[in-house]
């Protein structure tokens, strides 16, 4: 009785230490125990303008996390490196974009993170979501300045253009009524009917000549589009193939490091379980010698409880067996 009070009292021990235990992660190490899963992901701003931790992350306009992090980035002073911790299960693929977005104009700013398409692939946690660069109120301000500046200038130019039209069309009206004296109205209505002679006999040449030009046109129209219709696709071609390998570069190089240190571990680890082996070799032979004599004992016992199942209530209890001890 008083053994079994031993073991009650251990065994809530243990259960009190264990919860005191979770306890302990939960508010001293941040583990996140009772809410959900999340997930890291990056990206980068050049103007990252209220961005702070703490801020919500959307996706699609529903809240899925928060702003981890904001700070420079270290491997490029030019950009702000932005973390988000975004619920486990939110489906962000390859094509989705984040964005600086704010609810109204006195809301708070927030992540904005577009859906991207069916098609494209799954990020996985920890990939880099490229982002879009918003426009600001004061370059806005300063391209209608220099918008500005540029239709002032060119409104003097056609003023002065206008002149020198003017200028031009006063002397074009000179050189007309110049050209139409009797003399010259006499001589082009001479020349143009030489120009009517000439045109009656090369008729039907012209007419043969414009058929054979209309004949190869047409043969050629399709030509034309089928190259054009190549040289289209060969350029979709080539961007695809870049945009897939510029996506898939980081991830690729990432995958080649894990794999590295994934082998270098596995080479510490056996060599580890060798020397192991090697320092504890005679301790596990007498621990197996021990198991198979407390095999046997055990398998005693049971034929016994077998053969003599009234010896379980017997009064005076018999001595333990006490299993052999290795050399």
């Amino acid at each position: 009785m008083a053994r079994r009070d031993e073991e009650i009292k251990v065994g809530a021990l243990l259960i009190v230490a264990i919860v005191l235990f979770l306890a302990a992660l939960v508010l001293v190490g941040g583990v996140n125990l009772l809410r959900k899963k999340k997930v890291t992901y990056t990206t980068y701003f050049r103007f990252a303008g209220g961005v702070e931790p703490g801020n919500f992350v959307r996706f699609g306009g529903l809240k899925v996390g928060t702003v981890r992090s904001a700070d420079i980035d270290p491997q490029d002073s030019t950009r702000i490196r932005v973390r988000l911790e975004v619920n486990d299960g939110t489906p962000l693929r390859a094509d989705s974009r984040a964005r600086i977005s704010t609810l109204g104009f006195l809301g708070e700013n927030y992540i904005e993170v577009s859906p991207g398409t069916r098609e494209a692939a799954l990020l996985k946690p920890g990939s880099e979501i490229p982002a879009v660069e918003i426009v600001q109120l004061a370059d806005i301000l300063n391209n209608v300045n220099s918008i500005s500046v540029h239709a002032d200038k060119l409104v003097k130019a056609v003023d002065d253009r206008f002149l020198l039209l003017a200028d031009n069309a006063n002397q074009l009206m000179n050189n007309l009524n110049a050209v139409v004296s009797p003399e010259n109205r006499r001589r082009l209505d001479s020349a143009l009917a030489n120009v009517d002679a000439l045109l009656a006999e090369s008729r039907p040449r012209l007419k043969t000549t414009l058929a054979n030009v209309e004949t190869a046109s047409a043969k050629l129209g399709p030509t034309i589009e089928n190259a054009h219709s190549a040289m289209a696709e060969t350029k979709t071609v080539a961007a695809n193939l870049n945009a897939v390998v510029e996506e898939n570069r980081q991830e690729i190089h990432q995958a080649l490091v894990d794999l590295g240190a994934s082998l270098q571990d596995a080479r510490r680890l056996m060599a580890d379980i060798d020397e192991v082996l090697a320092s504890h070799r005679e301790n596990l032979d007498e621990s197996m010698e021990n198991l198979r004599a407390s095999s046997r004992n055990l398998k005693e016992f049971t034929d016994i409880i077998k053969r003599r199942p009234f010896s379980l209530i017997r009064i005076k209890a018999e001595k333990d067996r006490v299993p052999p001890i290795g050399k």
